[in-house]
């Protein structure tokens, strides 16, 4: 027999929906309607090699992305009262060479899905497991770093960070994220023949592919949509004479990254 409905069923099923929107604090909503203007700061780990060149480029490479989405304070331009402020930290941006191969990284999966199958009762089949899963897993990431050669056609370098977008005047940070290596490859473009062994032209692509990620995350999040150009903050109070430069990076039209 079919019960009828009672006053709260409804409200059981709004309920987690409710929830979900209920949870965005006032501060970050605030944000997404109305974004003030954002300046960038990014940092390097003090043991890399010209380290100011590397927060240069990346920094650059952020302003004019970011620049499509919101306002953005240009690099020397006193930010105005309330303004927010996008935080990198660069922690690992290391040559690909440096990193595990795909057979380390095979054989320490094995170990270790061994040793847990091997706890879980499965004495017997533990070192099956373990081979099975080490050259699945190795196998897999030798042809992910083919793939990524042949795509680019050359190896890119590891770029891990943390990244904080905060607010004058708020406690709390209004966003946190991370991005991990495999989110910059994948962002990355290839370079034309001649250059492929540019390690300027590359650096410049790695910081380009990292910018997008970034940028893309915080479009996600905050629902920002492309702006027909670069919007660049301007210190009302400077002389047009005194105005620093702005941001010489460009931002090309790149729709499917976007």
């Amino acid at each position: 027999m079919r019960r009828a409905p009672t006053p709260f069923s409804g409200s059981l099923l709004l309920f987690p929906l409710l929830l979900a929107f209920g949870c965005t604090r006032p501060e970050v909503e605030a944000f997404r309607i109305s974004p003030p203007p954002v300046s960038v700061t990014v940092s390097l780990p003090e043991r890399l090699a010209d380290r100011e060149g590397f927060q240069q480029e990346y920094a650059s490479a952020l302003r004019g992305r970011l620049a499509t989405r919101v306002v953005v304070i240009p690099e020397g331009v006193k930010p105005p009262v309330g303004a927010a402020e996008l935080q990198v930290d660069i922690r690992d941006i290391s040559p690909a060479s440096g990193q595990p191969s795909p057979a380390a990284i095979g054989v320490a999966t094995g170990v270790a899905v061994g040793a847990i199958s091997a706890a879980s009762g499965n004495r017997g089949w533990g070192v099956v497991d373990g081979l099975f899963w080490g050259l699945w897993v190795g196998s897999h990431a030798a042809m992910h770093q083919e793939r990524t050669q042949d795509r680019l056609g050359y190896r890119p370098q590891v770029v891990r960070a943390q990244i904080r977008l905060v607010r004058q005047g708020v406690p709390e940070p209004l966003w946190v994220d991370s991005v991990e290596p495999v989110e910059v490859v994948e962002a990355m473009d290839p370079l034309p023949p001649g250059a492929r062994d540019d390690d300027g032209r590359i650096r410049e692509e790695e910081a380009k592919g990292f910018a997008r990620v970034v940028v893309q995350k915080l479009s996600a999040h905050f629902q920002w949509v492309r702006l027909t150009d670069q919007r660049f903050y301007e210190d009302p109070a400077a002389k047009k004479g005194d105005l620093p430069n702005r941001s010489p990076e460009p931002t090309p039209a790149e729709p499917k990254k976007d």
